[in-house]
């Protein structure tokens, strides 16, 4: 399975994560916003469709940069995983989809319990911010 993730980043070089609603897969971890590819979609045009579909914010292909990725197996399929790191985007961040979203550090996100593919990517942040 292929899903595209963003470190979106604030002024203050926090990062936004999102906690799974209940009723989904993996409720109550958070997460960097993203999500599925589409047909034909690219993983940058899938994250500037994700953004504006979960969080209500505007960005271009342009604003969105690469910076790792992640592979695992879960018991029943195996993720890979682009992450992405996005400043340059338009409106607020508010959460369209019952998730509950927060701004922390990146040395802060070891505290948040997250999908065990997301962990990995925490090092390339900590780098980073």
């Amino acid at each position: 399975m292929l899903v595209a993730a963003c470190a979106l980043v604030d002024r203050d070089n926090r990062v936004l994560i999102s906690r799974r609603p209940d009723g989904k897969a993996m409720a109550g971890l958070w997460e960097f916003p993203g999500g599925k590819f589409e047909a034909d979609e690219t993983p940058e045009a899938a994250l500037v469709r994700e953004l504006r579909e979960e969080l209500g914010i505007l960005t271009e292909p342009a604003c969105l940069a690469p910076l790792t990725f992640a592979s695992h197996s879960y018991t029943d399929f195996h993720l890979l995983m682009p992450l992405y790191v996005c400043r340059k985007y338009d409106g607020i961040p508010r959460p369209l989809e019952n998730q509950t979203l927060k701004w922390v550090r990146a040395r802060q996100l070891r505290e948040y319990p997250m999908p065990e593919a997301d962990a990995p990517l925490i090092p390339a942040l900590e780098e980073l911010l």
